[in-house]
């Protein structure tokens, strides 16, 4: 299990303070909840790839899978640093 804290780049060009739980780690490849209060946003802001910049310094690319009111259920993979800087 992969724990942390981050922030989310939403579509809009807001952003928010996360929690993360990845329980799957494959090669580049996540799968997990990112924890925030997510009623405070539209959710038409959830339907595309969004950036999460982890506190570690690691940067995910995710995508929705399901939402409610506290958390985000997310799929993603790893970018490497200087595609993250680029992008």
């Amino acid at each position: 299990m992969i724990t942390g804290n981050g922030y989310l780049n939403l579509p809009d060009g807001r952003g928010a303070d996360v929690s993360y739980q990845f329980s799957s780690e494959y090669d580049d490849q996540r799968a997990g909840y990112l924890f925030f209060e997510t009623e405070e946003f539209d959710d038409g802001l959830f339907g595309h790839r969004m950036r999460l910049d982890c506190d570690d310094g690691t940067t995910v690319l995710v995508v929705v899978v399901s939402r409610s009111d506290r958390h985000l259920a997310v799929a993603g993979r790893m970018i490497p640093a200087e595609e993250a800087l680029a992008a």
